[in-house]
């Protein structure tokens, strides 16, 4: 294979950061397709492309080798089943399904097709996510203990204009599953398997069917925890997550990306400085408490910001040399199950066990749980 075929169904905003990342590597953009004609006709305009009506159009005009899915997330599902049935492969935008079942009936798909499917978690694709999780993996950072996920953004009224949005049916849910996704990912990329949470959520001012504010704490298989947050209500926009181990306290800070210098990592400090601490509440440290060598500065390496183009060009090369690309749709589900238990516990008033999330569990179909929308309204209210 000399240069990949790649195609786009869904020619809105997010599309863009797709044809972007894929106009920096070794494939041609065969076709792009949007029901609405003339948005695909302008994304094909500007990446030298062919405009579609459909997917099935698309598909039969085309052959590519990998289909990029970026509509909204409701459609996901059923677009990559079709893909998968073509025998092509399918790179699903951020949710990848709106359900377990969903997830499970594309997995279906894809055991019974020539193609493949992998998902944009691209926090996981940069430099400082890859170093985090080596040193994490090898004990070299210490045992993880304790963290903290936080997604503070802020999304206007406005922002759910669009007919599709603030529903279920077309989004599936609130900032847990739309928003706070990426981060909940990367944490649980970092920390491992997940084994039971504790969740609450409220809709205090979008006018959505689910929540705009949710929180969760979690207990690791490890036996590290950690809190969870995610908004959209929040005007000082910021992602966040610490990891506190044994050995010191790792923290990335960054909005929609980050480079190597947003990630910092500070070693715990030595018997004798830590137990100075709290003697002066009143007097405030300032000298460096680092003692011995730093891991994570040793480690440093090329700068890879965690955008599109680092993850879809890392994916390209792995198809063009024959590798497993390593964020598919299995090494997704257990954020999919995450999110699926932050709803059904915030739904229900129950800790959720990640063991239950079977098909016959009430909130497999869908992250509302068949709830009826009134009880929904009622248990979302402060």
């Amino acid at each position: 294979m000399t240069d990949l075929k790649v195609a786009i169904v869904g020619c809105g905003n997010i599309s863009r950061s797709h044809a972007s990342a894929y106009a920096a590597a070794p494939v041609e953009l065969v076709g792009v397709a949007d029901i609405v004609p003339e948005k695909a006709v302008e994304l094909a305009e500007k990446y030298s492309s062919t405009p579609f009506d459909s997917l099935t159009s698309l598909l039969a005009a085309t052959s590519p080798d990998l289909v990029s899915v970026t509509t909204p997330p409701g459609s996901h599902a059923a677009l990559a089943i079709e893909i998968l049935a073509a025998g092509k492969s399918v790179l699903l935008e951020k949710p990848p399904v709106l359900s377990l079942a969903e997830l499970d009936a594309v997995a279906e798909a894809e055991q019974a097709s020539a193609g493949s499917v992998y998902v944009v978690f691209q926090h996981r694709h940069g430099s400082g996510g890859l170093r985090a999780a080596s040193l994490l993996s090898t004990g070299a950072l210490g045992r993880p203990q304790v963290a903290v996920c936080e997604t503070l953004w802020f999304r206007p009224v406005s922002y759910f204009d669009p007919e599709w949005r603030g529903t279920w049916v077309g989004e599936g849910g609130g900032p847990t599953l739309g928003h706070g996704i990426h981060q909940i990912d990367l944490l649980l990329h970092l920390l491992g398997p997940w084994k039971s949470l504790t969740a609450t959520a409220v809709r205090l001012d979008r006018p959505v069917e689910f929540e705009d504010v949710s929180m969760a704490s979690v207990i690791f298989e490890s036996g590290a925890v950690a809190t969870v947050i995610n908004s959209l209500l929040s005007p000082r926009e910021l992602s966040r997550i610490r990891i506190d181990t044994t050995g010191g306290s790792l923290e990335v800070n960054h909005l929609y990306g980050y480079s190597d210098t947003d990630w910092s990592f500070t070693p715990a400090p030595d018997a004798a400085r830590a137990a100075a601490n709290g003697l002066d509440p009143g007097a405030r440290r300032t000298e460096d408490v680092a003692v011995g060598t730093d891991p994570w500065a040793d480690s440093a390496g090329g700068d890879v910001p965690s955008n599109h183009a680092a993850q879809l060009g890392r994916l390209v090369a792995d198809l063009l040399a024959g590798r497993t690309h390593e964020t598919t749709l299995a090494s997704t589900r257990p954020t999919m199950e995450f999110v699926t238990a932050l709803y059904a516990s915030a739904l229900t008033g129950a800790a959720v066990h990640r063991a239950e999330l079977t098909p016959s569990h009430p909130f497999y179909s869908a992250l509302h749980g068949n709830v009826p929308q009134p009880e929904i309204d009622q248990s979302l209210k402060f």
